[in-house]
């Protein structure tokens, strides 16, 4: 039985052509130019998909939307827009919409997100219309308080992997499936391209999304703390442990643990990590009782693999044991026309979080974002747009001046010629170390400020820091 989609859209000439390239393709095609004619058939007819137009005259998309999400919670809705209505679709996307496709297309790509859905099965289509479905539900009640609102926003965004872009898309056909198993996942990708958004979702897709989600940042473990933070231990195993401790894992049972950065854990503690994929047990900090976990472990590096294993900083067997399903975010560079969209997603987010109308970028602001080279990614995407959207107050256009304004462009500059004056001859190395202490002076030990003036992450300095010390406590001990 072919399935079938409904077709609304209000341009002849674009209605024929959907009608007949998802005939061509197999698909049973029901067409529409009045959105209140479709509404009328659907009541009577079973449907499997929607294809709708956002902006028509007697009823909008999003009507068409909410209409199926009430109505109809077997059928899926794509949503197709131009591009000044890209706000709306993102919109319609956190409602409920299953995916949206910009106008101009070809028949290629419509067919291509039509058979998506598809694949993506009713059962996971169903469970996200139903989410959406009582958010959206949630919005009809009494308003909350700006903090309350504020929050939802902030958990909204955390369920979204906003873009267009081929690997963007490649990486959602492929989440359902990646989803509902429980192997190991490896997301790799630079600092700020969104590992943990992915992560995120591929919890929340999961036959585990109900059951715990423990989060990890494991460059942030202090190193005598990183097998207690993970395994638990008992009372009395070393200085402090006042009571027993039941560690990462163990909250984790029956749900899924992510190790945020895991390349950053000690080669030692790495060998334990194996240990637990490969046995399904683990011991206490203090204890020789195995514990036996049910844990689906998703592990996040911004690190290049190859070298940290060549360095002897990170297991080869471990790597391999983690990397089932190998998952590599592209960065923001490489997947430039996504900005135009994460940029209104930005927009919408903190216009909402503040309480203030809708906005939208100038021409210029958004051709300078486009032509942005993102060495911090999305992360660095958001935090301008978050500066926007404050400094432009009532105005309903945010422009470059809103974004890039002097008093920040000159404190970067004075910061940089004082981390770069009065330096003395001395060793590129040392060199590097003097830089490294100036900069985190002048951010008062802010290691991610200190690396954004400098030019380089976070890690880097940790890693130099580390070296450093390394010589220090070698030439004492000689």
């Amino acid at each position: 039985m072919k399935n079938h989609v409904l077709i609304v859209e209000d341009d002849e000439m674009l209605l024929e052509f959907l009608e007949e390239n998802l005939s061509v393709n197999g698909y049973k095609a029901t067409a529409f130019e009045s959105p209140t004619g479709a509404i009328e058939f659907l009541e009577n007819n079973g449907v499997d998909l929607v294809l709708t137009d956002v902006k028509m005259d007697d009823m909008t998309g999003d009507e068409v939307l909410s209409h199926v999400l009430e109505n109809h919670q077997e059928t899926g809705v794509i949503m197709m827009t131009g591009f000044g209505n890209i706000t709306h679709a993102v919109r319609a996307l956190q409602k409920g919409a299953f995916d949206y496709i910009t106008k101009p297309f070809k028949a290629k790509e419509i067919i291509f997100r039509i058979d998506r859905y598809f694949e993506a099965g009713s059962a996971f289509n169903k469970q996200h219309k139903i989410n959406a479905f009582t958010q959206d539900k949630k919005q009809k009640e009494p308003k909350k308080t700006a903090e309350e609102s504020s929050e939802e926003v902030i958990q909204q965004a955390e369920k979204r992997f906003i873009g267009e872009n081929r690997q963007v898309n490649q990486l959602m056909d492929i989440l359902p499936k990646i989803a509902t198993s429980t192997a190991p996942v490896m997301i790799q990708g630079e600092s700020g391209t969104g590992k943990e958004v992915f992560a995120n979702l591929i919890h929340k897709n999961s036959n585990r999304s109900d059951a715990p989600y423990i989060k990890i940042n494991c460059a942030n473990l202090p190193r005598e703390l990183v097998e207690s933070t993970l395994f638990g231990h008992v009372k009395g195993a070393f200085t402090g442990a006042i009571s027993d401790q039941k560690g990462a894992f163990a909250e984790a049972h029956g749900g899924t643990i992510l190790l945020d950065e895991i390349t950053e854990i000690d080669i030692q503690i790495q060998a334990k990590l194996l240990r637990v994929l490969q046995e399904k047990e683990f011991r206490r900090v203090g204890s020789q009782k195995p514990i036996e976990c049910d844990v689906r472990v998703i592990a996040t590096s911004n690190r290049n693999i190859a070298e940290a294993i060549a360095d002897g900083k990170f297991r080869e067997d471990l790597y391999y044991r983690l990397n089932v399903f190998p998952i590599s975010i592209p960065p923001l560079r490489e997947r430039k026309e996504d900005i135009p969209l994460l940029v209104d997603y930005f927009i919408n987010r903190y216009t909402e979080k503040y309480g203030l109308e809708s906005k939208e970028v100038s021409d210029d602001l958004m051709e300078v974002l486009i032509d942005r080279k993102w060495n911090g990614n999305v992360r660095e995407l958001e935090n301008k747009i978050h500066r926007g959207v404050i400094l432009s107050k009532d105005n309903d256009v945010i422009t470059l001046d809103h974004v890039e304004q002097n008093m920040f462009a000159k404190l970067d500059l004075e910061v940089s010629e004082e981390v770069l004056s009065d330096l003395p001859l001395m060793s590129i190395e040392d060199m590097e170390l003097q830089l490294i202490k100036k900069a985190l002076e002048h951010t008062q030990g802010n290691q991610k400020e200190a690396a954004e003036i400098l030019g380089i992450t976070d890690r880097t300095i940790r890693n130099k820091i580390k070296k450093a010390s390394s010589n220090d406590n070698n030439e004492e001990s000689q």
